[in-house]
């Protein structure tokens, strides 16, 4: 519930370090645009088999990657004690945090978001570098140059595999073990050119939308409310001349206190607005539990209070409704007794004062004084 933010947005958004949370463009490539088709072997053996895939496969992206689309066309032969020949065929997209996995199998696009990818998105990162960060945490060995596709890269060994990376994107991996090869070559390389909207298209099939996306509108307000005090922060920042792209920004105690007041000034002000209601929402949500005698009324009884936790942007207590008896409806009304006395707490200090730094020093004196 509230509690879930502390107080404070700024509380959290000041751990990300000033620099990194007004961070510019959202990046997971290291350039612009580029479209990559490569030609795809894997040979396999074993007793009394033999196996070869063949096919081809996409990479296409644009807006630093923020709009995404792999695809992979492949052909399996099986040869031995028995034969057979399938079609594989994938495609995932990646829309600005939004992910589309299409199953030509059922002719079904399911459709999800990657929430930590949301707060990616609003603080501006470079995940660029992500890849090539990965083969030197798995002590990978830089081995030399390659060139691929007329493209020169960077040529990694790492384990069985050997990967060469042009600007940290893979242009060729190789995987060989005993009995086993696997090769994906890039054949053609267009970099930093515009992408046409059309090689992001999906299939004409029916979507099923995953129930976290829709449902959990609190994460979408959290996301949106987030990137307005990123915007707002930059303006302040702006204001007070400091540089947000300087590389060593350190801030006195004073601009410390204007960044905690900028980030949390929306947030404090809906939490003026809401406490209030939500004070007499769990109120009201203990007395109907202590009355309900199956999942379906105490779940009712929950509802007022997700419904303005939603529009403060906090996302209420996941209570397992699905074994409900009297035992774990006691627990729910003590969790609820909790977060009432907490609240009624913190809405002291969210009325009294009308700067986050000072809700935060009221609500810390409050709970030493509990100590």
């Amino acid at each position: 519930m509230a509690r879930g933010r502390s107080v404070l947005l700024a509380v959290a958004l000041l751990g990300l370090g000033c620099h990194e949370a007004t961070a510019g463009v959202f990046k997971r490539y290291p350039v612009k645009s580029g479209m990559i088709f490569y030609d795809v072997n894997i040979h396999g053996k074993s007793a009394g088999s033999k196996t070869i895939t063949k096919g081809i496969a996409r990479l296409v992206f644009d807006n630093w990657g923020a709009r995404e689309l792999k695809e992979e066309d492949l052909t399996e032969t099986q040869t031995g004690d028995f034969n057979e020949t399938r079609e594989e065929r994938s495609m995932n997209k990646f829309d600005n945090g939004t992910i589309y996995t299409v199953d030509f199998t059922e002719n079904t696009i399911y459709k999800t978001r990657d929430r930590s990818i949301d707060l990616s998105i609003a603080r501006g990162e470079d995940l660029s570098n992500e890849t090539l960060e990965l083969i030197r945490e798995m002590k990978g060995e830089k081995i030399g140059k390659g060139e691929v596709a007329g493209f020169e890269c960077d040529l990694w060994k790492i384990r069985d595999q050997k990967i060469c990376l042009y600007k940290g994107i893979p242009l060729s991996i190789v995987i060989e073990q005993p009995g086993f090869k696997s090769e994906k070559v890039a054949l053609q390389v267009v970099i930093g050119k515009p992408v046409d909207d059309r090689e992001f298209e999906l299939p004409d099939f029916p979507v099923i939308v995953d129930d976290d996306y829709t449902s959990n509108r609190s994460a979408e307000v959290r996301t949106e409310d987030y990137i307005a005090s990123i915007r707002d922060l930059r303006k302040k920042m702006k204001k007070l001349g400091i540089d947000e792209n300087e590389s060593n920004l350190s801030l006195s105690p004073k601009q410390e206190k204007e960044v905690i007041d900028t980030l949390g000034a929306r947030y404090l002000s809906k939490q003026k607005r809401l406490l209030p209601k939500l004070i007499v929402a769990i109120d009201g949500a203990i007395k109907c539990m202590r009355d309900a005698d199956k999942a379906e009324v105490a779940k009712d009884c929950i509802k007022p209070v997700d419904r303005i936790n939603e529009e403060l942007g906090d996302k209420t207590e996941n209570f397992d409704f699905d074994n409900f008896d009297e035992s774990r409806k006691k627990a729910m009304i003590e969790s609820l007794k909790d977060e009432l006395g907490y609240l009624e707490a913190t809405n002291d200090c969210v009325q009294k004062y009308d700067r986050t730094s000072e809700v935060i020093e009221c609500t810390e004196k409050g709970r030493e004084g509990e100590e």
